[in-house]
């Protein structure tokens, strides 16, 4: 069992694979090892048996891995936290993170940022966490960074979400709450107990009520990270 901190949490998890251990090493801490862990993640053989049979191409060490990721976030939740599939991109303290289907190109978009806007960099590229902290929300890297294990342990503030759709042309609008609610629920974590599903939705519903949301048809150019970077930058507070 590793100690680990991640969002600002204690976190006690079995690793067994050498692909969770080596995106776990950033986030070890041993300076509370006395103290209870604030969510503890263990794998069982019966959950990659499970996966195993939903999941035929999946390894055992893939299988651990995306259901470990699963457990911690479904911990989150009891701390304020849920998770967005997304590649998150910071410029200037705020991060802002862009969420699609798989192969639409989240993480290509966020690349183009950190090519053509100066300061840019990834702190998560596959889930990120969004927890609330004293009334403010804050973006963290994970060790559940995707294949490319593109993370940084830290907290931004969060500055907007958008989702991404491909298109010849690039335009961006920003959207309701109401708008949004769908888009997020098809690309954050599912099979939640009642409980837990009701600290979600009330998370849920506050971050789309106080965070910037936007759609964004794109192609592949310097000019799509140009046009998103310029219209959801933030210099303060939510508008």
């Amino acid at each position: 069992m590793k100690r680990l901190k991640i969002a600002d949490l204690q976190v006690d998890i079995e690793v067994k694979s050498e692909r969770l251990l080596k995106q776990c090493a950033a986030y070890e801490d041993c300076s509370q090892l006395n103290s209870a862990a604030d969510i503890t993640v263990k794998v069982t053989e019966r959950e990659i048996a499970a996966s195993l049979k939903r999941y035929p191409n999946f390894t055992e060490e893939t299988a651990e891995y995306i259901r470990a990721g699963g457990n911690f976030y479904k911990g989150l939740i009891d701390f304020g936290g849920i998770m967005l599939h997304a590649s998150g991109v910071v410029k200037d303290g705020y991060a802002y993170l862009f969420s699609a289907d798989s192969g639409t190109g989240k993480s290509t978009h966020t690349r183009l940022w950190c090519e053509h806007i100066e300061g840019a960099y990834i702190i998560n590229d596959d889930k990120p966490a969004i927890r609330k902290i004293n009334n403010e929300l804050f973006v963290y890297g994970t060790p559940f960074s995707g294949k490319e294990d593109l993370s940084v342990n830290e907290r931004v503030k969060l500055g907007g979400i958008c989702f991404l759709y491909r298109s010849e042309e690039n335009v961006i609008e920003k959207i309701s709450a109401e708008e949004a609610i769908v888009p997020v629920l098809r690309q954050t974590i599912h099979q939640l107990s009642e409980e837990k599903l009701d600290k979600f939705l009330k998370l849920l519903d506050d971050i789309l009520s106080n965070v910037p949301v936007y759609k964004m048809g794109c192609n592949i150019s310097r000019q799509a990270a140009l046009l998103s970077y310029n219209t959801m930058k933030r210099t303060g507070d939510y508008a």
